[in-house]
């Protein structure tokens, strides 16, 4: 680790910091406060109304038995990190238990419908560390009419209010990112030393919300770089030489960071038996015997999470794009997903800030920071991925693409009009779709039912749906006669489903599914990511592809069919 790293030269003309903003006008902040309110209650109001997302479950398990017993290995085998989760759950485990509710806690899965809620409740911190890091950084970047800019288009993002209500990943790795990008930033802007390591110590607590962050070291050396080299040093070995001395040191101050918040855990990197296999393909036959006792040496255990999620990467997974199944994706599916997810106008207000503001504002404060991470982030995803499941991934995005469009505010006054039509577009999108911005798609996509032809799994139907289904059934009894084709990974009845029903996750089918679609009550239901996504049996639902369902559930995950209209060979009489 290097203490001395060269900080970026002040009297440079890349590296100018302007003076501080002045006071903030009273509608800014007022503005601001408006909107925090605004995305605390959308989010509070959507948390009740769907089931649990892919994943969710298994996150209230874990946590469960961690809190009564340390136990956390299977979260490292199934290749997840180890802290989002306790910052999510920990405070709510802690209540529970001095609330009367220990049953909950020992029996997470029977209480999921009682226990889930509160868990995404008590995550909401999460998001609204999130939204103050990307308006505090408007607000350094540009002035307070970016601030309140910033804050009303976090709010009225579909995808992060989406994830925000979930107890995943997303929204914790999310609210990481932001906070060392800008801590970055300022290191590039001021020549702060302490934003630096503040940058990689944030770095590795990013790394144990999700493994995503192990890019985001590189593209940051890429942009010291560049910054270094518009500042007018021109001697690129030394110069690449000593930007690797620094990122040296972040990384071991990442290292470091990440070992602290997970309590130093260590474990044998000891794969299932099908992934030793992997391996030794990997290694080789000379290397072979070796591998076996180095496989049960202790090492740090966010490692070990990490090698079974590159053991997964390097498979590829189920992946669903325009109708097609394919295990190893697209190169350009996050640039569909982009296309047909994020609300219209979010590209007029890119569109509008490359245009309007190039010359208009400072250009010393290294904003051009944020648009060049977005581009590389993109880049790597493109070239790299081999596990399509959603937009999601692309996330930690949205924070800087909000502060970089947030500038126009405090430009001229067609500037001004573009963000303002930006913020009504957005707020006709969250408005339209709410409480189901999990299935947010763009009028280009068609919406929900347009979308489902394009886009599966986290982007439309991610399991949420049996709250909706409930819904639907308690106000049409008929409905309770029904077979219900459910992908997810918690059993309907815990939500009160009636009926018959056949559980499909992303790893298994139940034994007795089947041999081919049919049904033998009234109606039959079917999630979008099975009828239209990479999960269940190969063409096991393609005759449904012809009929019109009679009801869909209101956040449209779920398709009702009279079993009736099937073909008589697929259709049992009732």
């Amino acid at each position: 680790m290097d203490p001395n790293i060269t900080m970026p030269n002040p009297d440079s003309a890349g590296s100018c910091d302007p003076l501080p903003p002045g006071p903030a006008p009273r509608w800014c902040i007022v503005v601001v406060v408006l909107a925090g309110l605004l995305g605390l209650g959308l989010l509070a109001d959507s948390i009740a109304a769907s089931s649990a997302s892919y994943d969710e479950v298994a996150y209230l398990k874990v946590a469960a038995r961690w809190w009564r017993t340390g136990e956390q290995d299977e979260i490292s085998r199934m290749g997840s990190p180890l802290v989002f989760w306790k910052l999510q759950q920990a405070p709510l485990l802690w209540i529970l238990d001095h609330s009367g509710h220990r049953n909950w806690v020992d029996d997470p899965l029977e209480f999921q419908s009682r226990l889930l809620p509160l868990a995404r409740l008590s995550s909401l911190w999460i998001w609204a560390v999130a939204w103050s890091l990307t308006v505090v950084w408007s607000r350094l970047l540009y002035g307070p009419r970016a601030m309140a800019l910033a804050a009303l288009l976090f709010v009225l993002s579909p995808n992060l209010l989406a994830h925000g209500a979930l107890i995943t990943m997303e929204m914790p790795l999310t609210a990481c990112t932001t906070g060392l990008f800008l801590l970055f930033w300022r290191f590039l802007q001021a020549g702060d030393r302490r934003a630096f390591w503040g940058a990689a110590a944030l770095a590795g607590l990013a790394m144990s919300c999700k493994y995503t962050t192990v890019i985001i070291p590189p593209m940051l050396g890429l942009i010291w770089w560049v910054d270094r080299w518009r500042s007018g040093e021109r001697q690129p070995v030394r110069l690449t030489f000593e930007v690797a001395r620094g990122m040296s040191g972040f990384l071991v101050v990442m290292g470091l960071a990440n070992l602290i918040v997970t309590g130093f855990a260590v474990l044998p990197l000891g794969l299932p038996q099908a992934e030793h296999r992997t391996l030794k393909q990997v290694v080789g036959a000379t290397l072979r015997p070796w591998v076996d006792p180095a496989m049960q040496l202790p090492i740090p255990e966010e490692l070990v999470g990490f090698a079974n999620q590159l053991v997964r990467q390097r498979e590829g997974g189920p992946s669903y794009l325009f109708g097609e199944r394919r295990m190893t994706g697209w190169w350009y599916y996050y640039f569909v997903a982009l296309a047909v997810k994020v609300p219209l106008t979010v590209g007029l207000l890119f569109l509008g800030r490359g245009l309007l503001l190039r010359r208009s504002l400072a250009a010393n404060n290294h904003s051009w920071m944020l648009p060049t991470i977005i581009a590389l982030f993109m880049a790597i995803t493109a070239a790299g991925s081999s596990r399509n499941y959603g937009l999601r991934y692309l996330l930690p995005l949205a924070p800087l693409a909000i502060v970089w469009v947030s500038g126009l505010l405090e430009g001229s006054r067609r500037a001004r009009t573009l963000a303002v039509i930006g913020v009504l577009g957005q707020a006709v999108a969250v408005f339209g779709i709410h409480p189901h911005e999990l299935t947010y798609f763009n009028a280009i996509a068609g919406g929900p039912t347009g979308g489902r032809r394009i886009l599966a799994d986290s982007n439309l139907d991610w399991g949420q749906g049996l709250k909706s289904l409930v819904r639907l059934q308690r106000a049409e009894p008929a409905l309770a006669d029904m077979t219900l084709y459910y992908f997810g990974d918690t059993a309907p009845r815990h939500y009160g489903v009636a009926g018959t029903h056949y559980l499909i996750s992303a790893v298994s089918v139940p034994e007795n599914l089947p041999a081919k679609l049919s049904a033998g009550t009234e109606f039959l239901a079917v999630s979008a990511s099975l009828q239209w996504g990479p999960w269940g049996p190969d063409d096991y639902f393609q005759e449904l592809r012809g009929l019109t369902p009679v009801r869909m559930t209101d956040d449209q995950t779920i398709a009702i069919y009279r079993a009736r209209d099937l073909p008589e060979a697929s259709s049992v009489s009732h």
